[in-house]
């Protein structure tokens, strides 16, 4: 990812415009896209407009999150007798409350993008199965980097914290806030596009963390909402 990626904020998207001619249909093995031309432009749109906001954050998030783990690892390496648990809280505090102000922003921001009151109407419209877009890979990617490395970053810390109980007690429930606005943005963006979620459950089986997305779905109700879609597969994340 570019500087200027990083740093430009997420375009414009005139949502009901005909500047540009739609993408042709994708289609599969065992069916197509039934989704109009002008859906799935609509579609393209916001997941660029997404994948912008969710790299933006990882852009911010990852430095703090490898500061996290580089204080916590430096405290541990001492000899035990130089630790002061107070002065490790002082340092990681700031870095963990950082982090959730960002995700927090981003949420707002995943949010923000909803075009036409998809979040609102509980997803009302049936997102039609259909072969993943270029767009909406780098979204799940995206998402797979933000939940690897902030939701890594908490279960690494909270073990290590296991040994000290004074730290533990100040860090560990900010680290359980933490995971509140990082669980409302994979949320929000796959009530947003259905479809990333399957893509993004086969990127993070790879790493061990797909019953963390499981456990998302369950906790923002979207499954029983996909159940009413119709949309049950999606849920049986390999």
């Amino acid at each position: 990812m570019s500087r200027q990626d990083i740093e430009s904020p997420a375009p414009h998207i005139d949502l009901g415009g005909h500047d540009s001619p739609a993408p042709p249909p994708h289609t599969e093995e065992g069916g197509g896209d039934s989704r109009s031309p002008e859906e799935q432009k609509v579609d393209k749109q916001l997941a660029e407009r997404l994948s912008a906001i969710i790299e933006d954050a990882n852009s911010r998030v990852i430095p703090l999150c490898k500061m996290i783990r580089k204080n916590i690892e430096g405290f541990e390496h001492q000899k035990e007798e130089d630790r002061d648990e107070a002065e490790l809280v002082k340092q990681v505090k700031p870095l963990i409350e950082q982090t959730e102000k960002i995700l927090n922003e981003t949420n707002g921001s995943v949010r923000g993008a909803d075009p036409d009151n998809r979040l609102s109407n509980k997803a009302r419209r049936n997102m039609q199965d259909h072969k993943a877009t270029p767009e909406e890979q780098r979204l799940a990617e995206a998402l797979k980097v933000l939940m690897e490395e902030v939701q890594g970053t908490i279960d690494w810390a909270k073990d290590k914290l296991d040994s000290f109980p004074k730290a533990k007690r100040d860090l560990g429930p900010l680290l359980d806030a933490l995971g509140q606005p990082l669980t409302q943005i994979v949320g929000g963006v796959a009530l947003l596009l259905t479809g990333v979620l399957n893509l993004l459950g086969k990127l993070l089986s790879g790493l061990g963390l797909d019953s963390l997305l499981k456990g998302i779905v369950s906790a923002t109700g979207l499954d029983k909402i996909y159940k009413g879609l119709g949309l049950d597969k999606w849920l049986n994340m390999k």
